[in-house]
Order: C-alpha cells, then sequence, then structure tokens
C-alpha cells in the first residue's frame, strides 16, 4: 500500500463469517477481480484477512481478526482493525468507506453475513462522495 491507514473496528462477526473469511476467494479468470487471503498470525492468536485486486495483485485492505478462545462463551469473534488504501487513485478513501467497501465485497465474494451490520448497495464501491465530479 502506498499510503495506508489503519484504525480500530471491534466488529463481532459470526463463526461462520470467520471460516468464510479464512477460507478466501481465489480468482478463476479475468472477470474476478479480487483475491481474499488468509494469513495466520499464531503468536500472538489473529488471523489476518488481505483483500487484493487480482489483475494488479494490489493489496487494498487488510482486516485483523481475532477469534473466540473456543471454550469461553463469552467471547466473540472480532474483526479488531482494518488497514486499507487511502489514495485510490487520487480518490480519498474516508475509514467510514473502506470498512463498507470490505462488507460489500466479502458479502458479495464469500457471502457473509456481517448481520450486525446494515445493507449497502454495491455501487457504493464507486458512487461515493470522494468519487463525484467536482469534490474536493
Amino acid at each position: 500500500m502506498q499510503e495506508p491507514a489503519t484504525a480500530p473496528w471491534g466488529l463481532s462477526i459470526s463463526n461462520a463469517d470467520l471460516e468464510k473469511l479464512k477460507a478466501g476467494f481465489e480468482p478463476q479468470d479475468q472477470d474476478d477481480k479480487w483475491r481474499v487471503s488468509a494469513t495466520d498470525q499464531s503468536l500472538n492468536g489473529t488471523i489476518s484477512i488481505h483483500l487484493a485486486r487480482s489483475g494488479t495483485g494490489k493489496e487494498l485492505y487488510v482486516l485483523v481478526v481475532k477469534p473466540s478462545d473456543g471454550g469461553n462463551s463469552g467471547s466473540a469473534v472480532k474483526i479488531e482493525a482494518i488497514t486499507w488504501e487511502q489514495n485510490k487513485g487520487g480518490i480519498r478513501i474516508s475509514e467510514e468507506q473502506a470498512k463498507k467497501e470490505v462488507v460489500i465485497i466479502t458479502r458479495r465474494l464469500l457471502e457473509c453475513g456481517f448481520d450486525a451490520l446494515p445493507e449497502y448497495d454495491v455501487s457504493d464501491l464507486w458512487n461515493h462522495p470522494a468519487a463525484q465530479l467536482g469534490a474536493n
């Protein structure tokens, strides 16, 4: 990433969504625009989920996920933080927009639920305020 930013998230997700994120997505042809992969950070108990453009390999988002500790029923799987590319071809991406884009992409590619979040319109991937002509 050229201009990365990192922010806490604290989003609780289901074990099913965690498994889908860990399984990732490998593009099958040029129509598949994204690659999703996981890196297990066993030493600190977290998993990094990487979202990259398939054609260029350019990583645009990384999620840091903390799985539940298994035995404790009160512990939940959480996306602890997000790192994203702030400058996408001259368009500035805010923390809110980055989070929304990750949710849209993973819902479409991996069929993640992210039940705690509202449904977003897929057009929000390219139709956000910073991308409008004349936006400051």
